[in-house]
């Protein structure tokens, strides 16, 4: 069995490395056969040259090109988070998927967008959300979401 990778590789940069990865391969193939270890022509106008600045401003822009790849639910944390779940479904609970993204309307009568990033069962056994809102990474809230005006949002946020 192949080792776990650390990271997921994501994005438009998979596809540029995989296009060098081929055109290197090429290039090996052609020096092996004897021939000229120059890219055709054609080859060649494939290849556009980018500044280092650009190459930066773009990763700022998107974010890098590689996701962490997220644990696997052990049998004990999925027994549990089973049996918060029916628990809250048989006391009649607003249930919401982790990952999911919601909005919720805020004191300041504005809708807050949102990510479910887990649930969990509060001291007097009722179900609270834990929230992270977009723009606020690594801040969670917890929500219990009976008490809250809130909605599935309708747009992924970029």
């Amino acid at each position: 069995m192949a080792p776990q990778a650390a990271c997921v590789h994501e994005g438009g940069g998979v596809e540029r490395r995989a296009a060098h990865h081929e055109r290197e391969r090429q290039r090996r193939q052609r020096e092996a056969a004897g021939g000229t270890t120059e890219p055709a022509a054609e080859e060649a106008m494939d290849v556009e040259a980018v500044s280092a600045a650009d190459v930066l401003a773009g990763v700022e822009e998107s974010g890098p090109n590689y996701a962490l790849p997220t644990a696997r639910e052990g049998q004990r944390e999925r027994r549990e988070r089973l049996r918060v779940d029916e628990t809250a479904k048989q006391a009649g609970h607003t249930i919401v998927e982790t990952g999911t993204h919601v909005e919720i309307l805020g004191e300041q009568g504005l809708w807050w967008p949102a990510t479910i990033a887990g649930r969990e069962e509060d001291v007097d056994g009722r179900l609270v959300h834990e929230v992270e809102y977009d723009g606020h990474q690594g801040e969670q809230y917890w929500h219990m979401l009976d008490d809250e005006q809130w909605r599935r949002a309708t747009a992924m946020p970029t």
